[in-house]
This record gives structure tokens, C-alpha cells and sequence, in this order.
């Protein structure tokens, strides 16, 4: 337990403990404590440095206030309560605050030489970029960097949580493979650029054939994966397949260059075609090979058949 006559400590050296606060970038906060007969705790605000004082939206009027003096009633409550916890526990507080500002905090409490805690301090942390940082980093974990759609990493997760529902619920699920014919010829044409500009075009499309609860995946290059759950016949994976080719076969337009391309896709069914998540995206890309080995411009259910 910490012994600090933190009230003397503030007379004879307030001046240099101001400016040695002023210059922290985190935001610190030195709050003195009452304690009431009913057992209940008011703070005062006794230090605060321009950090905190910025965010908390705070001046020097604040000095020698309350809590509840200073904010509406529910933020007020909210800060009293982190404070008590504080006073109660004997140790530090540690909290993560959301909002328009994300900051990790510690509450510590303060105790003079009889062991009354006197004051609480708090140093809060503005972690807003690192938390963006940290979700920026975990969307790219996921999604493709060109397109924003699910990668591999995330398809696979999806698949799987769609297998274990559809084995509850008795229902098909659809794997469509797919990619684009003479895609290459598009790359040496117009150049890369021109390229990435179709590929999220063609992602926009492909988004635009199914519903909002089916995954439309990037593997990378023109490769694409859609996802189809809930269905019941594969007369519905039919129409998304038929849907796909036709809004694929009109024409494109970039950089004032129109042009038309074909696709061809390859489909495989949970749970007639297997029941295992890696096989069913094997059969799918069988099933594309084979319809582009036979024509393009098609799709084609996976057929164990031999050719």
C-alpha cells in the first residue's frame, strides 16, 4: 500500500508538478476524495494537465468541483463509479474506454500515512490510432486488399460456419468457382491498371447477383469464389450461376474503352458433392476447369465421372 502525504506534496512542490504534468501527452488527472457518512464518494478535481484537459473538454474552472458539478448526471455517474472502484479495491483500475476517443486508463488510489485514501489519479492513454491501426490491420487480415472482398482466410471460415448450419437445418450449399476468360489478354492490352479497375468492377457485379447473407470472395488474379447459402434445389444455384454469366456479358466500359469478356464457373454442392469444406472448393475448381476445357462461357456442376 502506498504512504504519500500526496496533499503536502501538492503545496510544496504544486508549481513543478503542474509543468511536469502539462508535458505528458497522456492525460492525467489528480481527484481528491470525501467520503461521506452514508459510505458514499465525491471526487474534486484538484490536477489536470492540458492533455486531459483538451479531450475532457475541461479548464481550470474545474479545479475544486465535483464530478457531478462539472457533467451531465449518466457521464458523471459512470466517471464516480471508476473512481470508487479505486477507493475500494486498494489497487490500480485499469479500463478501456470507447467513444469518439478510445483510451486505456488506470485509476490508483492514494493513501496518507494512516492509510486513508485521500485522492485518486488517473493517466489515460489515447490509443484512437492504434485501435484503427489494429482494425485497419485485421480487415486486411481478411478481405482482399484490391476488391475489399473476403480472401481466402475469411471464405474458409465462412464455409465452415455454412456447413455446420446447413447440417442443423438440412439445407444445400453451393460453392461457385470462377474466373474470368482470357483475362490475361486484358493485363497486356490496357495494362495492369486497367486490369485492377475491371477486377473491382467485376466484383461490384458479381456482389450484385446474390443476396446480402452470400459470401462473393477473391483468391487472388481473376479468381473469384461465391458462396451460396440457404439454398434448397439446385435449380436456385442454377439461376445465380445463369445470373452471373448474363450481368458478366455486358459490356464494360473504362477509360472511355468498352469491351466484353466471358466467364466460366464451376459449382460444387454440400452435401451431394461432398461434405468436406476443402473438397468442395477442389470440386468447384474441377468442375471450372473442365467448363473451360469444353467451351467457356458455361457453368458446370462438379461430376466425379471421369471425362
Amino acid at each position: 500500500m502506498k504512504k504519500l502525504d500526496i496533499a503536502t506534496l501538492i503545496s510544496e512542490h504544486g508549481d513543478i508538478l503542474t509543468s511536469l504534468f502539462h508535458h505528458m501527452s497522456d492525460m492525467f488527472f489528480l481527484m481528491s476524495v470525501e467520503e461521506t457518512a452514508e459510505k458514499e464518494y465525491h471526487f474534486r478535481y484538484v490536477l489536470m494537465n492540458r492533455a486531459a484537459m483538451q479531450v475532457a473538454d475541461l479548464s481550470e474552472e474545474a479545479y475544486g468541483k465535483r464530478i457531478e458539478d462539472v457533467y451531465p448526471e449518466e457521464k458523471a455517474a459512470l466517471l464516480n463509479r471508476m473512481y470508487q472502484k479505486a477507493v475500494l479495491g486498494e489497487e490500480p483500475i485499469h479500463y478501456t474506454t470507447n467513444g469518439e476517443v478510445i483510451g486505456e486508463s488506470i485509476l490508483s488510489p492514494v493513501y496518507n500515512k494512516d492509510g486513508v485514501c485521500t485522492h485518486v489519479f488517473s493517466v489515460t492513454r489515447d490509443i484512437t490510432e492504434r485501435k484503427k491501426l489494429e482494425s485497419r490491420l485485421e480487415y486486411m487480415a481478411y478481405h482482399d486488399v484490391l476488391t475489399g472482398l473476403p480472401n481466402r482466410r475469411l471464405l474458409s471460415i465462412n464455409l465452415h460456419e455454412a456447413l455446420t448450419e446447413a447440417k442443423v437445418k438440412n439445407e444445400l450449399v453451393a460453392v461457385l468457382f470462377l474466373d474470368c476468360d482470357h483475362f490475361k489478354e486484358i493485363n497486356d492490352t490496357w495494362g495492369h491498371n486497367t486490369g485492377d479497375t475491371f477486377l473491382k468492377m467485376l466484383a461490384e457485379r458479381l456482389k450484385s447477383c446474390v443476396r446480402d447473407g452470400d459470401t462473393v470472395a477473391r483468391l487472388g488474379g481473376d479468381e473469384f469464389v461465391v458462396l451460396l447459402t440457404g439454398i434448397h434445389s439446385w435449380q436456385q444455384v442454377e439461376k445465380v450461376a445463369r445470373r452471373i454469366l448474363q450481368s458478366l456479358q455486358l459490356p464494360w466500359v473504362i477509360n472511355d474503352q468498352e469491351f466484353s469478356f466471358t466467364t466460366s464457373i464451376g459449382i460444387s454442392i454440400y452435401p451431394t458433392s461432398t461434405t468436406d469444406a476443402d473438397q468442395l472448393l477442389t470440386y468447384a475448381d474441377k468442375a471450372l476447369y473442365r467448363a473451360k476445357a469444353t467451351g467457356r462461357n458455361q457453368f458446370l456442376f462438379f461430376d466425379p465421372t471421369p471425362s
